[in-house]
C-alpha cells in the first residue's frame, strides 16, 4: 500500500553570514545575498539586516553566493561553495566589499566677480 498523506517537510540547514566593508569599516545593510543551488540552479535570495548579517534556511545541498555589487565596488572577499547539510549551520559564510577610489580630485568652478569663471 503507497502512503498518499502528506509529507513531512525536507529537512533543512541554515546559511548565516555578513556582509561587510573592507578594513573593518562594519557591516552593510540592506544588500541582496542571492543563494543558487547549484544542481538544479535554483535560486533563493536573503537581505543583510543593520549589521550586515544575514541567514536563510535551505534545503540539504551545494550553493553558491552571489553578492549584487553597486557601481565602483569590488568583492575582497567572497565565501566558496558552501556544501549544506540537513540541520547544518554554516555560519562562516563572509562577502568584504571594497568602494571605488577615485585617482583624481575634482574641480570646482570659481567667479572671481570679474567675469568669467576660473577653472
Amino acid at each position: 500500500m503507497v502512503d498518499l498523506g502528506p509529507k513531512p517537510p525536507a529537512a533543512r540547514g541554515t546559511i548565516a553570514g555578513i556582509v561587510r566593508g573592507s578594513e573593518n569599516t562594519g557591516g552593510i545593510a540592506g544588500r541582496t545575498v542571492e543563494v543558487v543551488n547549484v544542481a538544479t540552479g535554483e535560486k533563493q535570495s536573503a537581505t543583510t539586516a543593520s549589521n550586515g548579517g544575514f541567514t536563510i534556511q535551505l534545503p540539504k545541498g551545494k550553493y553558491r553566493l552571489d553578492l549584487e555589487l553597486r557601481a565602483g565596488e569590488t568583492l575582497v572577499k567572497r565565501p566558496d561553495v558552501v556544501d549544506l547539510d540537513r540541520g547544518d549551520i554554516d555560519s562562516h559564510v563572509e562577502f568584504v566589499v571594497a568602494g571605488a577610489r577615485t585617482a583624481h580630485r575634482p574641480s570646482y568652478r570659481l567667479d572671481n566677480g570679474l567675469g568669467s569663471p576660473i577653472v
